[in-house]
C-alpha cells in the first residue's frame, strides 16, 4: 500500500531525500574532527566535552519541540530547523575559541533535533497509513548521505580547506533541503491549532475548529520516569553510532597513526556497516524475529567491535597495515551490528505509546540526550586518561548489554494494533490522526 492513495511515490521519494541530505549535513564534520581539534588546540578530554555541548542544546529540542510541532505544523518546523541548523555547520570551521564552539554546538544541538524529530513524525505517521515499518530504510537512507558524505571528505581533504568544503556543501545541501520540502508540503502534517478540514470524496470541505493539544513537560519525561525499560535499551543502542561519529577518525588518526586521508577509511566502513545494515533489515525480519535480530546484532556487532579495536591498538606498534585491517574491520563490525537497532526500538515504542509520533520520538530523544551527555564526558576523559580505544569500548560493552534485554521485540511488548490509530479520513496534507 506503499503505492497507493495515502503515501503517494512523490512524497516517498522526497521523504527519503529529506533523510539522506540530512545525514550528509549533520556528519560532514565528523570525518574532518582532527582538522576541527587543530582548529581548538584542545586536548582529546576538552574536546570531547565540547562535543557532548550539543546535549544541552537536544535536551531543550527535545523537551518542547514534539510539542511545538503539533502546534504550528511539520513545515515550519522543518524550515526554521533546518536553516538554523545549516548556517550554524557553516560557522563552526570559522571558530578557533573553545567557548565559541561549545555555544554553536548547543545551537547546532537544538536545530538538528528539532529537524529530526519533525522528520520522524511525519515518517512515522505516514507509516501507519501505508502499513508498512520503513523506518529502517529512512535511517538507511540517513546513514548513506552520511556515507556520500565521508567519501567526499576522503576525496577533497588534502585538496580543500575545512572552511570551503563546509561552506560550499552546506549551502547546496540547504537549497536541496528546501526544494524537497516544498515539494512535501501537500503531504506535511498541519499544525493542530489550525482549523483543519474533514475530507469528503467529491463534496465541500466543512471547516471544522480543532483545539490544540495540551501537553505537560512530564508528558515529554515519561521515558525518564516510567518504561524505563526502553530508556536504557535505546540508549545502548545508539551509543556506539554516537562515539563512533565523535571518536572514530581521531581514534585511527591518534591510536595507529595513520594519515590524516587515511583515517576517514574505518569510519567509512562503519557508516557502509550502518548502511547495509539498515537497508537490509525488513529482508532480514522476513527470515527471523525481531527479538532474535536485536540479540544477534548486539552480540556480533559488540564483540567484533570491542575485540578488533583492541587487536588494533595491540598491533599499533608492531606492523601498520595489520593494525588498519583491525581498525577497519572492528568499525564494520560494529556498524553492521547496531545498525538497525535504534530504528527498530523506535518502532516498537512507537506502536506501544498512546502519545503522537512526534512526542514519542522527543520522549526517546530526551532519555537519550540526558544519559548519552554522561556517558559521552566518561569516554571523554577516559580517552584523556588512557587512550581513546579504552574509551571505545564503553559503547562497545553496552551494545553487548542490549542483548540482555530479552523481551525487546517479543510478542508481549507488542500489541495487535498500535494504540494510536490511524485515521482514515486524514489524508495526505490535512493534520495527523492521534488521540
Amino acid at each position: 500500500m506503499i503505492d497507493g492513495l495515502l503515501v503517494t511515490s512523490r512524497e516517498r521519494v522526497n521523504q527519503k531525500l529529506l533523510f539522506y541530505y540530512f545525514g550528509c549535513a549533520l556528519l560532514a564534520l565528523a570525518a574532518r574532527s582532527p582538522d576541527l581539534e587543530r582548529n581548538l588546540r584542545v586536548s582529546n578530554g576538552t574536546f570531547g566535552v565540547l562535543l557532548s555541548a550539543g546535549a544541552v542544546g537536544a535536551l531543550l529540542a527535545f523537551l518542547f519541540v514534539g510539542q511545538l510541532v503539533h502546534r504550528i505544523g511539520v513545515s515550519v518546523v522543518l524550515i526554521l530547523s533546518s536553516t538554523t541548523m545549516f548556517s550554524a555547520l557553516c560557522c563552526i570551521p570559522h571558530v578557533h575559541r573553545p567557548i565559541y564552539f561549545m555555544i554553536f554546538n548547543v545551537i547546532l544541538g537544538f536545530a538538528y533535533n528539532a529537524y529530526n524529530i519533525a522528520l520522524h513524525d511525519q515518517a512515522l505517521n505516514r507509516q501507519l497509513l501505508s502499513g508498512e515499518r520503513a523506518l529502517p530504510g529512512l535511517h538507511g537512507a540517513w546513514s548513506l548521505g552520511t556515507l556520500c558524505s565521508s567519501i567526499l571528505a576522503i576525496t577533497i581533504t588534502s585538496k580543500v580547506s575545512l572552511a570551503w568544503h563546509i561552506d560550499v556543501m552546506m549551502s547546496v545541501l540547504l537549497f536541496l533541503t528546501m526544494f524537497s520540502i516544498y515539494r512535501m508540503r501537500p503531504f506535511l502534517l498541519k499544525g493542530k491549532f489550525k482549523s483543519s478540514a474533514s475530507e469528503a470524496s467529491d463534496q465541500n470541505l466543512d471547516q471544522q475548529v480543532v483545539s490544540a493539544p495540551k501537553f505537560r513537560i512530564s508528558d515529554s519525561l515519561v521515558l525518564l520516569t516510567r518504561d524505563r525499560f526502553f530508556s536504557y535499551a535505546y540508549v545502548c543502542s545508539a551509543l556506539v553510532e554516537f562515539s563512533s561519529n565523535d571518536w572514530a577518525t581521531l581514534s585511527s588518526h591518534q591510536e595507529i597513526r595513520a594519515s590524516t586521508t587515511l583515517s576517514i577509511v574505518p569510519y567509512l566502513l562503519f557508516l557502509t556497516g550502518m548502511v547495509v545494515g539498515r537497508l537490509g533489515f525488513r529482508k532480514l525480519s522476513q527470515i527471523k524475529s525481531e527479538a532474535f535480530w536485536i540479540r544477534a546484532g548486539a552480540l556480533g556487532g559488540g564483540f567484533g567491535f570491542v575485540i578488533f579495536l583492541l587487536l588494533a591498538k595491540l598491533a599499533a606498534d608492531h606492523s601498520f597495515a595489520l593494525a588498519f585491517t583491525f581498525e577497519n574491520l572492528g568499525f564494520l563490525i560494529g556498524g553492521l551490528g547496531g545498525s538497525y537497532m535504534a530504528g527498530v526500538i523506535t518502532q516498537i515504542v512507537s506502536t506501544r505509546s498512546s502519545f503522537p509520533a512526534g512526542m514519542v520520538v522527543a520522549q526517546l530523544g530526551i532519555a537519550l540526550a540526558v544519559m548519552s551527555f554522561i556517558i559521552k564526558v566518561i569516554i571523554s576523559w577516559v580517552a584523556q586518561a588512557t587512550c581513546i580505544t579504552f574509551g571505545l569500548m564503553i559503547p562497545g560493552l553496552m551494545l553487548i548489554a542490549l542483548s540482555q534485554f530479552r523481551s525487546l521485540g517479543s510478542r508481549e511488548l507488542k500489541r495487535e494494533g498500535p494504540l494510536v490509530q490511524p485515521d482514515p479520513s486524514v489524508l495526505p496534507g490535512s493534520a495527523p490522526a492521534t488521540s
